[in-house]
């Protein structure tokens, strides 16, 4: 606050004449108040206190309507008072005033105003002036603007019905026969229904039909849900359900037939009616379905006889309009249920139009948003040229529930924003993005983008696993059998960098996969056949699994934690597998669908976060090459449409760098959806997850079951009974989980353990990666001085200072078993929502689960 000088408001008008001494009386009741930009200087629905002179800056007095749009009635500067009316009225502010830049105001109390306007008769008439030139300046532009109605009414007669295209537009087969048939009825005089979802531009499709038409004939345009009131909006606002409807009917007998003067209680003087308006021409009725019964009869009597009265009028007139009628509901159960009548329906239909929804005919989406930028530039006074393609397939993805209206205010507000001459994605406001359905796509980030068409990434991460990976095999079969570096590394570092990289992204181990590095560089260049065998299309994931329970089992029975030869035999044979197999099937043959360790990353990577995926709606409406992909080099003979719905996609990323139309999709996504995909459901890959499960309690509690205790690093090699103890372990928790399945009779089972078993697979995941992560824990210290002592560094490095402490670390397990405990439980409940589990195999499930996580807790 500060004071304020007579200089300083002697310009002002509303203190305009007043003698000196009056001024300075002024002048010392006057705070100096300052507001930065848009801050509110009064507020509406406030008690009038105070009245505003702006000194410096300009404001705006805002509206908020029943909808809840700002409306900016109008902006002032410097000299003008604000807040005086409301307290001469003695009522609440009606509008806000806001700053819109940094204002200096001079504030008056009430009470100050109201004595200085009983003392100074110059100041009140000063007021007075200033309020009559208000009035004056408002009348005035409610007469422009009421003319200005009057010319936009007149317009809408004919302006607003000039097609936006001079076609239908869009290159679907759909469109061209529908410009087709809108080109015949224009030839005809009968009269047309046209059906169709909201939004799909009905009105388009009538005004087509009378443009089309080579005499220049008459056209007028009425919604019915919404005719011009008869009785006002206030007083129709007030009304019952009953008393609405019957103001419907009035207004939509009025707009379609008039009425004479003193004919109605609302009518004054007369007025003609739409049909008689457009007599020899043509009535675009929108919303048909929104007629009252009454108005429908008298419709059907004017179709079936050319005549009608005006209501309070007894004469007959005649004429011939044809009936464009459009309606966003489908007539015929309306007629079933009485709703709408019968002969009317009949009359109407005809010659019927039904308009396709925009997500049936998305090759059309291009077309009309680049048929739209002409019109709206020249709205919204840009020069916006294109859209790019990653914009393109962001509409093409969007399911367009209100169609191509939908797709117009998108593009609108696109080239609203946009300040260049092209549209990008960052641009195109769609609802539910960019998390839409859930998922972000990864892409859509520069950096994640210029990584992934790097044509070195992701092949560059072999120049780091194959040396590794020969480095421990090499040292595993010839360095020493026990305290072995490379053997401790293999199962405390590289199983767990296998199972978290498979959680965390998909399959991407497989793209770097040193065995397949390995075995390309010994020249298997052939790619796998596309059609390979039928037993190994049919067995040949059975058969992964099968070589990956024995593996599991082996590593424990055979004390591959401690003897390094044998995780060295065990390395070195699926090396040879590896390169045989992709020479008798080609290269990536035996990863997809031999290999064992592809088998356990497949499956761990359907709770992955990372999901690869194509648009499908661009592969469909925009891709001219069916296998552009397989053209390309997808090693694992993909599609892009296929991707989503195959355990075989390795994240090379050859796809994301080959597709012209961008359409892979790198989504980040909830981990627990991957079980609810239905094409990747079935009743192997629910017997694999929970087989798993067993096999990890099979591992670690064989020994306890033989009256051993248990070996983090094994030294006993287990007996023939151990294996078949171990079979048995796995055999019987299978069999569990397919009892719990099999509370429904007959072959329901089937579906209920497709369905459910998937929900095994966060807990069996976690449970194999605690078998390691716990050998971490226990033995993890011990890396760091066999690594010094197999580099020969113990004389100059000091191991003791060097070695970490992995003993925390154990903290982390209890809480890993519920954690990958709850996500089963969690996929197991959404799946009961989604497809309805029986109660019993619901519960049956939960107890197992359960009861998996208890043992999960004793033996790891």
């Amino acid at each position: 606050m500060g004071t304020i000088s007579c200089e300083t408001i002697s310009g002002i008008r509303l203190f305009n004449g007043l003698a000196p001494g009056d001024l300075r009386q002024v002048a010392g009741r006057l705070e100096l108040r300052r507001f930065a930009a848009d801050e509110v200087i009064l507020a509406r629905n406030e008690p009038a206190m105070e009245l505003y002179v702006i000194l410096s800056g300009r404001i705006r007095v805002e509206l908020l309507d029943r909808s809840g749009q700002i409306l900016n009635l109008t902006e002032l500067g410097i000299g003008n008072v604000i807040g005086e009316r409301a307290i001469l009225t003695d009522e609440k502010r009606s509008a806000d005033v806001r700053a819109i830049t940094e204002v200096q105001a001079a504030r008056l109390t009430r009470q100050d105003f109201e004595e200085l306007l009983e003392r100074m008769p110059l100041l009140y008439a000063n007021m007075s002036r200033i309020l009559a030139a208000q009035l004056g300046s408002w009348a005035h532009r409610h007469q422009r603007e009421e003319s200005e109605h009057r010319e936009v009414i007149t317009n809408i007669i004919g302006w607003q019905l000039l097609p936006e295209f001079g076609e239908f537009p869009g290159i679907s087969p759909w469109v061209r026969l529908l410009n087709k048939r809108l080109e015949h009825l224009a030839g005809t005089r009968s009269h047309v229904l046209i059906l169709g979802e909201p939004g799909t531009w009905k009105d388009l499709a009538a005004r087509l039909i009378h443009f089309h038409s080579d005499d220049n004939r008459p056209v007028l345009f009425l919604d019915c849900a919404a005719p011009p009131p008869v009785l006002g909006e206030e007083c129709a606002a007030s009304e019952s359900a009953a008393q609405s409807s019957l103001l419907l009917g009035l207004a939509q007998e009025a707009a379609l037939f008039g009425h004479a003067p003193e004919g109605a209680v609302y009518a004054r003087r007369v007025r003609r009616g739409m049909i008689e308006l457009a007599a020899g021409g043509d009535m675009i009725l929108r919303n048909i379905d929104c007629l009252t019964p009454a108005v429908q009869e008298e419709l059907v009597e004017f179709m079936e006889s050319g005549h009608f009265t005006r209501r309070g009028e007894t004469k007959l007139r005649s004429t011939q309009v044809r009936i464009i009628a459009t309606s966003g509901k489908p007539l015929a159960p309306m007629v079933d249920s009485g709703k709408f009548n019968a002969v009317l329906f009949k009359k109407l239909s005809g010659e019927t139009v039904e308009l396709a929804p925009l997500r049936e005919r998305k090759k059309d989406i291009p077309v009309i948003a680049r048929s739209l930028l002409k019109s709206l530039n020249a709205k919204h006074h840009k020069s916006v040229r294109r859209l790019s393609q990653d914009a393109l397939n962001r509409l093409v993805d969007h399911d367009w529930p209100l169609n191509a209206s939908e797709l117009y205010q998108v593009v609108s507000r696109a080239v609203v924003v946009c300040n260049d001459d092209e549209i990008h994605p960052e641009h195109i406001s769609l609802q539910g993005h960019p998390f839409g359905d859930g998922h972000f796509d990864l892409l859509t980030l520069p950096a994640v983008e210029r990584l992934a068409r790097n044509p070195r990434f992701p092949r560059l991460l072999r120049y780091v696993t194959v040396p590794l990976f020969l480095t421990v095999t090499l040292y595993t079969l010839f360095g020493p059998s026990l305290n072995n570096a490379a053997n401790l590394a293999a199962w405390t570092i590289g199983w767990p960098a296998l199972l978290v990289t498979a959680f965390l992204f998909a399959r991407g181990w497989c793209s770097f996969c040193p065995m397949e590095a390995i075995g390309e560089y010994l020249g298997v260049s052939s790619r796998v056949v596309r059609d390979p065998a039928p037993w190994l299309r049919r067995w040949g994931p059975t058969l992964s699994f099968v070589a990956l329970v024995l593996i599991l089992l082996a590593e424990q029975a055979t004390g591959m934690f401690t003897y390094a030869g044998a995780t060295g035999l065990l390395l070195f044979g699926i090396l040879s597998a590896t390169v045989s197999a992709d020479l008798v099937i080609g290269r990536r043959g035996w990863c997809k669908f031999l290999c064992p360790l592809g088998r356990i990353v497949s499956l761990v990577s359907r709770i992955s976060p990372l999901e690869m995926h194509s648009n499908h709606n661009v592969c469909l409406s925009r891709c001219r090459v069916d296998d552009c992909i397989k053209e390309k080099g997808c090693p694992m003979g993909l599609h892009p449409s296929g991707v989503d719905s195959s355990d075989h996609c390795v994240l090379c990323l050859n796809c994301v760098r080959s597709c012209p139309h961008h359409s892979m999709q790198l989504d980040l996504r909830n981990p627990t959806w991957g079980g609810f995909n239905r094409a990747r459901r079935g009743l192997r890959e629910a017997f694999f997850s929970t087989t798993l499960v067993g096999v990890v309690i099979a591992a670690k509690g064989t020994p306890l079951v033989a009256g051993r205790h248990i070996e983090i690093f094994s030294r006993t090699l287990w007996s023939v009974t151990d294996y078949l103890v171990a079979l048995a372990i796995v055999a019987g928790f299978t069999l569990l989980t397919l009892l719990a399945s099999a509370t429904v009779r007959g072959t329901g089972w089937r579906q209920v353990f497709t369905t459910s078993g998937l929900a095994y697979l966060p807990l069996a995941a976690a449970g194999l990666f605690l078998i390691f992560f716990r050998a971490l824990v226990e033995g993890g210290a011990t890396l760091v001085p066999l690594m010094i002592d197999a580099f020969g560094l113990g004389g100059r490095l000091d191991a003791a200072r060097l070695t970490p402490e992995f003993g925390t670390l154990r903290l982390l397990i209890y809480p890993l078993i519920v954690l990958a405990a709850l996500f089963s439980l969690r996929i197991l409940g959404k799946l009961q929502r989604q497809d309805g589990l029986p109660v019993g195999a619901l519960a049956g499930h939960r107890f197992l689960i359960v009861a998996a996580a208890t043992v999960f807790v004793a033996i790891l």
